[in-house]
């Protein structure tokens, strides 16, 4: 019970010795309120308006099923761009997202092989891209497998949950 007494003094004394520091208060509650405000609505979680542009040397079904899966707001209307042209639109600061879908992509898909879609990413806008290679990555898988899978929707899981109120 005295140490209880003793932190309850203490703590007394620490309330009376910050009452009489105008400093230190101005600064607690800037802290407390102002910047955590404005690092609570600096940085979006989510995407919003990323330019992105997208080589698609398939052009096939599935690649044209990729490239209609980036809308807003999440992305800007995707631009169709050539393998040349990737570099420069994104030092001009053009794009934040380069995909390039490789020729016979979907014909490898098919055909059971793993091939790969080349992701560039420009990396001076920091908040967006860590984001958004999460949301392309999910995106490009997404519309693979449901064009594997030969149709749009939710598969039926091999489970069905039952419930029941007591």
């Amino acid at each position: 019970m005295r140490r209880l007494a003793n932190i309850y003094r203490l703590g007394i004394k620490e309330l009376w010795s910050l009452a009489r520091d105008p400093v230190m208060l101005v600064l607690i509650s800037v802290s407390f309120t102002i910047m955590i405000y404005s690092a609570a609505t600096a940085m979006p979680e989510s995407l919003h308006k990323a330019p992105i542009a997208i080589v698609d040397e398939d052009a096939s079904p599935l690649s044209a099923r990729i490239v209609s899966a980036f809308y807003p707001p999440y992305f800007l209307v995707p631009s169709m761009i050539s393998s040349q042209e990737i570099d420069p639109g994104m030092d001009a600061g053009h794009y934040t997202f380069a995909l390039h879908i490789p020729p016979d992509f979907q014909r490898d898909v098919l055909a059971g092989r793993l091939p790969s879609i080349q992701l560039n990413i420009d990396a001076t806008r920091m908040s967006q891209a860590f984001t958004g290679n999460w949301y392309i990555q999910q995106i490009v898988l997404t519309e693979v497998n449901e064009f594997v899978q030969r149709y749009r929707g939710n598969a039926a899981l091999p489970v069905e949950l039952a419930l029941r109120m007591r």
